[in-house]
């Protein structure tokens, strides 16, 4: 089975742990994890989360690689990755990546939004609001933002009994699940996708993001709170 690295983070992260528990349940032992300090803080949080947060139970991301015994390297990419590294890359998670290190490597993005016209930040969010097809893609990072070289697309069903978290939660599955499928696909003929006028998304306005929400069962909490019947007699 072929060699993987793996980009990352050095702290605990919930994407690293489901991909790299996936990898090891998949069979792949021989990865080495890439691992550089979380430099960026996010301006405001979302009114409502729609990605996993970390459990309480998650290890460090070294501590997850030396349990699996995979190789873990930690500094910034441009100081420990090996320049004549030429396995594939997973990106799970590392912030913006300058050009030229983009052009060195193959490196597989999994993109919670169905290319291209789901492309940028809050994908999954602005894909609802826009009424555009729910899905995730995976692709090869380029020149193009959330474009280019397509390895796979798939459009993520809505089902009559969904709710914005368990459609939310499906579209994450389904992003975990592409990105360790990507490995088998890196060497397929693949598509590639140039976008063409379509906007690449930015962090979801607060006002609009309640406007959404309006729209969507978030949850039982609401209607247990609406209930009014409180008072019943628990068996």
């Amino acid at each position: 089975m072929r060699k993987l690295c793996v980009l990352t983070y050095n702290c605990r992260h919930r994407k690293t742990y489901d991909t790299l528990c996936l990898l090891k349940a998949s069979g792949y032992s021989y990865v080495t994890v890439y691992a550089q300090p979380m430099t960026y803080t996010k301006k405001r949080f979302p009114l409502v989360q729609h990605r996993p947060g970390l459990n309480v139970n998650i290890p460090e991301t070294k501590e997850l690689c030396e349990n699996f015994g995979y190789k873990y390297i930690e500094g910034q990419f441009s100081d420990t990755v090996n320049e004549q590294e030429k396995q594939l890359f997973l990106l799970c998670g590392a912030g913006l990546l300058d050009e030229e290190f983009i052009s060195r490597y193959r490196i597989i993005n999994s993109h919670p939004g169905y290319i291209p016209l789901a492309r940028g930040l809050d994908s999954f969010k602005w894909a609802l609001y826009y009424h555009l097809p729910i899905g995730v893609t995976t692709h090869f990072l380029g020149e193009y933002v959330d474009a280019g070289e397509v390895i796979e697309r798939r459009e993520i069903p809505i089902n009559d009994t969904d709710t914005f978290h368990s459609l939310a939660l499906r579209v994450y599955e389904n992003e975990i699940d592409m990105l360790v499928h990507a490995v088998g696909l890196a060497e397929c003929e693949h598509q590639f996708i140039v976008p063409q006028n379509t906007e690449i998304f930015k962090r979801m306005p607060e006002q609009t993001e309640r406007e959404l929400i309006e729209r969507f069962h978030i949850g039982l909490k609401e209607y247990y709170d609406q209930k009014g019947d409180k008072d019943r007699a628990v068996p």
